[in-house]
């Protein structure tokens, strides 16, 4: 094997092993009680902005949970209400992560594949207990099963930059 073909064979070995170390499974905490099961009724793009129009979907804001909450609900509390109105989307700790360079297309695996949110979220919409962590370990593993299993394309350079 030349010197080159050796380099190339440790980035690569170097880049799966950043990807899974850029994705490690620590629990964290959320600041509210969030029962996704009693928000799941309606659709994940109600409360999930871009969804199914951008790249990457968003966090709620406390605008967002406005629209449906007049004032704070009993379990959530004024405080922790006022910090999620005054924080917005910041206010919540995300659990689900990608490395900077794997490229990921909401609209792309929903809007045009119709994939269900559950496929790379899990049970997260069954869940009566904020997650402390990714519901499905996304690795690249995860990604070329369904890739695979759907018929999609497996070329690096699709989701890979």
């Amino acid at each position: 094997m030349t010197r080159s073909a050796l380099v190339g064979v440790a980035v690569m070995l170097a880049a799966a092993a950043g990807w899974i170390l850029l994705l490690p499974d620590v629990a964290v905490t959320q600041p509210l009680p969030f029962n996704h099961a009693a928000h799941a009724r309606a659709s994940c793009v109600v409360c999930h902005d871009g969804v199914e129009t951008a790249v990457r979907a968003r966090l709620p804001s406390g605008a967002v949970c406005a629209n449906c909450h007049a004032a704070a609900p009993t379990s959530v509390g004024a405080p922790a209400w006022e910090r999620l109105q005054s924080h917005g989307p910041a206010f919540w700790t995300p659990v689900t992560s990608l490395p900077e360079h794997v490229m990921f297309s909401h609209r792309r695996h929903v809007a045009l594949a119709g994939l269900a949110c559950a496929s790379c979220h899990g049970d997260i919409g069954q869940r009566t207990t904020p997650p402390g962590r990714m519901p499905v370990r996304l690795v690249m593993d995860t990604c070329l099963g369904c890739h695979r299993t759907e018929g999609a394309s497996e070329d690096c350079a699709g989701c890979h930059r």
